[in-house]
């Protein structure tokens, strides 16, 4: 157990203060950037069973902070369709805190994790709202004329639906001959969570 522990704090020292030493004289900037490619239903879950494969795309910024560390903030926008009449529409924003590898190689590697919001359209009921979101990804990039940094990004979301209560006008027994029937039967109404990953090209311009 105690070498256990031992291993543990060696590893943060290696994780926080080598990056300190490699980065010392800190010429890190600013970007803003886009990425445009393929959103997927995660194989395996079951949004992959109703869902089809997207065009999706995205916006971000990114800034130095904290420490070695970098904050990352973005958002983008995907309509799944499916062979049925479904379709869903996500629009997810995050914050998420990215480490970059301390590699001495042209190609930088990042690591992300972070949350946010999704704003989520089910269609054809029309419903809409504002759910949970947990946020990972990779990044490949080099930068090119020190201005401008390409590559390839793959990033993770889980969309927490499980966690909120069912709307309580789907509660009441009653009918109207306006409601879509879908919405009353409990076998085709119910929380799930959603995952998504979006594997995209990316570019981004150093302020």
């Amino acid at each position: 157990m105690i070498i256990n522990f031992r291993i543990l704090i060696l590893g943060l020292l290696i994780l926080f203060i080598f990056p300190i030493y490699a980065q010392e004289e800190d010429k890190r900037k600013p970007e803003v950037g886009f990425w445009l490619g393929a959103s997927n239903p995660f194989p395996g879950s079951p949004s992959q069973s109703v869902l089809d494969t997207s065009l999706g795309f995205g916006l971000f910024t990114r800034f130095p902070w904290p420490y070695f560390l970098y904050t990352e903030l973005g958002g983008s926008y995907s309509t799944y369709l499916s062979q049925t009449e479904r379709a869903l529409t996500t629009m997810p924003i995050y914050a998420a805190l990215a480490y970059q590898l301390p590699l001495d190689l042209p190609v930088k590697f990042f690591l992300k994790a972070g949350g946010g919001s999704a704003y989520v359209v089910a269609r054809p009921a029309n419903t809409s709202r504002w759910n949970p979101l947990i946020y990972g990804g990779l990044e490949a990039s080099f930068i090119a004329g020190r201005k401008v940094r390409i590559g390839i990004r793959l990033d993770y979301n889980k969309i927490m639906e499980t966690n909120m209560d069912i709307p309580p006008e789907n509660n009441i027994p009653l009918a109207s001959p306006y409601d879509d029937y879908r919405l009353l039967n409990p076998a085709q109404y119910r929380l799930q969570n959603a995952d998504f990953f979006h594997f995209g090209l990316m570019v981004s311009l150093l302020i």
